[in-house]
């Protein structure tokens, strides 16, 4: 239990301290003043000063923020159409905006081609089993590594040619060999089979330039999956596979017996999504952000304080709201 926690600290904050800083350098890259650096939302547990700019810990750890000068809101005068001094021209601030969600992408570029570089053994886990099934009641637990199968085909020839008689399978778990039986089941005429969802891994290594770029590739396909994914869920109103916190605890719980690859893997995909929903045009989110920068260009001055702190404030709170409905939804499924 303790490993599995200080492993999922070190998974989000490898997320969230890498979008930040990905503002963080890049406003000082563009000559901004950072203010503070935070892991976390307030109020504040810890917080040290070091060449002008505060790192802080916060109590809500879902989360994290850069607060630079020059990309405060200021309130302007009617007649004035010109920028306040020392803010910084529309153009630095789109950067230093879009910076996090191009550094999620490079997080999650890295991690794969990090995966293509090393290679992965062949190998083949449980990802999951179905309610009732004799997988269920054989007691195989997401996570179990088969010891005799490397492939989801041998595995299934051979729950094919026993139907109805017992089998002995052996899995390691946590390091353990563990021997569990099942009888295979036929229902509606299908193939025997025990219920039991799978993932099959392994590839060879690939070198440094041909990893790179295998990488990059896997992490433009993900982003796909990911949108396509989403706008399904919109589309047809079905919300049911989204996930919060709870549900990544979960999934680093068990990425984390089945290796480093598929824990780097969990990282890419989640650093992906981190970046899709953060290019959201939302208010609160980057994405948001950029249309006020948009709306301002247009306008040739900003929005007023007043209605930019009104809307955030307002998307801050709902963002809380539906962050607080998935995760009950993540509890509830843990039963």
């Amino acid at each position: 239990m303790f490993a599995t926690t200080l492993l999922i600290i070190v998974f989000f904050a490898i997320l969230i301290l890498g979008h930040e800083l990905g503002h963080f350098l890049a406003a000082r890259i563009l000559g901004m003043k950072v203010q503070e650096f935070g892991f976390g939302f307030p109020p504040k547990l810890w917080g040290k000063k070091i060449k002008g700019t505060e790192y802080t810990v916060n109590l809500i750890p879902f989360g994290g923020f850069v607060r630079i000068d020059d990309l405060e809101p200021v309130d302007i005068a009617p007649e004035d159409t010109g920028r306040k001094e020392g803010r910084a021209p529309i153009w630095k601030r789109a950067i230093v905006f879009s910076s996090g969600v191009v550094m999620n992408f490079f997080l999650a570029w890295l991690a794969f081609s990090f995966i293509f570089l090393v290679g992965v053994p062949k190998a083949l886990y449980v990802s999951g089993t179905i309610s009732g099934s004799p997988a269920e009641s054989s007691g195989l637990k997401a996570g179990d590594r088969f010891i005799d199968f490397n492939t989801v085909s041998d595995l299934t020839d051979f729950i094919g040619d026993n139907p109805g008689k017992e089998v002995s399978l052996t899995v390691d778990r946590y390091g353990d060999k563990v021997s569990v039986k099942a009888i295979p089941e036929i229902k509606n005429g299908a193939e025997a089979r025990i219920g039991v969802e799978l993932i099959e891994s392994g590839f060879p290594k690939q070198n440094f330039f041909v990893a790179m770029w295998s990488g990059f590739l896997t992490s433009c396909d993900f982003i796909w999956k990911i949108l396509s994914a989403l706008f399904g869920m919109f589309r047809h109103g079905d919300f049911s596979s989204s996930s919060g916190p709870v549900g990544i605890f979960t999934a680093v719980s068990v990425a984390k017996d089945m290796g480093v690859a598929f824990f780097l893997q969990l990282l890419g995909v989640v650093s992906l999504n981190l970046m899709v929903i953060n290019a959201f045009p939302l208010p609160a989110l980057d994405g948001g952000h950029i249309v006020f920068l948009i709306i301002e260009k247009i306008r040739r001055k900003p929005i007023s304080l007043k209605v930019q702190s009104a809307i955030n404030s307002t998307s801050f709170v709902l963002l809380l709201i539906l962050m607080f409905v998935v995760t009950i939804k993540d509890v509830i499924g843990l039963f």
